[in-house]
This record gives structure tokens, sequence and C-alpha cells, in this order.
């Protein structure tokens, strides 16, 4: 990041309090907290985080051959997209006009076979995710490498799955072969040549900031924010069981009774 604008940027913070400064960028009082808002709500709210940091220099981790951003909506909105993954071959398929970043997220940098100076350590000024840190398994480890790629006042973004929703806590608990085929069974484009099912461990998976502060203020965050958002997916649709199901996650939002989110936007500045 330039200078310039991380000066501004911390300016912009500096100028009200931290906590609803960040939650401004975000836009979360724009965001249905709705489970099948999630996806939905994604784009739009990096959009708003890129335009109001101002974002020049932004990394997806596991974007692989399918980035969030067309290169047209890069040029749209005057950022410089960098996609990661830890598969090179998948990196390979990756639309022309990006750059290309191969590493493990997950794992130490300096034991990985990349070069420190090319990385890009200390330069974004928006590191983001989809559906992605539920399949590491050293959160700390994950958030800690996200915090040293990060700009003076640059935001990190994670799109998650939480625990305990039930079927994320029945994923975690039941065998994977299991899990895989009872997924293909609800959605059939989750096979190995379409979207490929990964183990999850739902580390560091949660929908609240109480339960997330201390790991990301323990790396260095100043600042932290969660967006849950309610409601069952991948429910079945047995007519009794649905009415259950609904009756809870209406009960558990009107509580805000974060343990049962569904998915999270977790969201920390440097």
């Amino acid at each position: 990041m330039a200078s310039g604008t991380s000066s501004a940027l911390g300016e912009s913070f500096a100028s009200t309090p931290k906590r609803s400064a960040l939650r401004s960028c975000l836009g979360d009082d724009e965001i249905v907290r709705r489970s099948e808002n999630a996806w939905s709500s994604l784009k739009p709210s990096l959009e708003r985080l890129i335009r109001r940091m101002p974002a020049r220099k932004v990394l997806e981790i596991g974007g692989g051959r399918h980035p969030f951003f067309s290169v047209e909506e890069a040029g749209a909105l005057d950022f410089e997209l960098t996609v990661n993954d830890l598969d090179a071959e998948e990196l390979r398929y990756a639309p022309g006009g990006f750059k290309r970043l191969v590493l493990d997220i997950a794992q130490d940098i300096d034991g990985q076979n990349v070069d420190r100076a090319t990385v890009g350590l200390g330069t974004f000024d928006l590191i983001f995710s989809r559906m992605v840190f539920e399949h590491v398994r050293d959160a700390e480890k994950a958030w800690s490498n996200v915090y040293d790629l990060l700009a003076p006042g640059g935001i990190g973004f994670a799109f998650v799955p939480t625990l305990y929703s039930p079927p994320f806590l029945l994923n975690l608990a039941m065998p994977e072969a299991l899990t895989s085929r009872m997924l293909r069974m609800l959605d059939r484009t989750r096979n190995p040549d379409e979207i490929p099912k990964f183990p999850a461990f739902y580390r560091g998976c949660r929908a609240s900031e109480a339960a997330l502060s201390p790991l990301l203020t323990g790396i260095g965050f100043t600042d932290v924010c969660v967006v849950p958002f309610f409601g069952t997916p991948y429910f079945p649709a047995v007519p009794v069981l649905k009415h259950v199901a609904a009756a809870f996650d209406r009960f558990v939002e009107k509580r805000d009774w974060r343990m049962f989110a569904s998915y999270a936007y977790i969201v920390a500045r440097k």
C-alpha cells in the first residue's frame, strides 16, 4: 500500500471509534443476516470495503481457477487482484490479467518454496477468502499469515460456515466418505470434477466477536467485527422437521444466539 493510502486509511478509522468505523466500512447494517443471503451479500460487502477503504491491492485466498472477481470488475473498482492457491496447477487455469501466488496460508511461509521478496508481505490492503478457513487445521497460523501479508491498516475478511449449526456439526462428527455422499445427494455439482468437497475442521469458525477476539487480537489485529447469518442450510424438505428447524432458527435469531448461526463474515483490521 502506498504511504498516502495507508495514512488516509488510518486517519479515517481514527476519526470515529474503531469498532463502529470498521462496521461502517463493511456496511454491516446493510446486510440481511439470513443464511440465504450469506452468498448474495458477499460481493456487495467486499465492494463496499474496497471502495470505502479504499483498497488498491487485494489478495484472494484459495481463489484457484475461479477468482471471485472478474478482470472487468477489478478494473471497474480500480484494484489489483492477486489470486492465491496452494496448488500451482489450479492457478494455471485462473483468468489472465491477475497475479498469482502459490502459498499454503495455514503453513509457515518460510518453510514453503516461495521467495519472501515476491510474496508481498506487508503490502495488501484487503485479503479475503470464501469458504476456505473451515478447511485449515491451524486457524491461528492462517490468520497470522494474513496479518503479516496485510499493510498497516489493512483488513482481513473470511466468509466461513460456523459451529454449532447442525449441518456443519454433523459434517464434523461424521466420516468424510459418508458426508461426501450425503452432499452429492443434495447437490449434484459437489463432485471431484466440478466442485470437490474437502475435509472441514471448523477451527476458529465461530459467529461472534467474543469467541474470536482473543485469537485475533492476540495475533495483533486491533479491530474485530463478525457478521452472523441465521437459518439452517442443507435441511431436508421433510414437512415436520422443516417446520421445527424454522421455528428453532427464528428463536435463536431473535435472541442473537450466535452459537447456532450458520455462516459468518469474520473481519479484522491490522
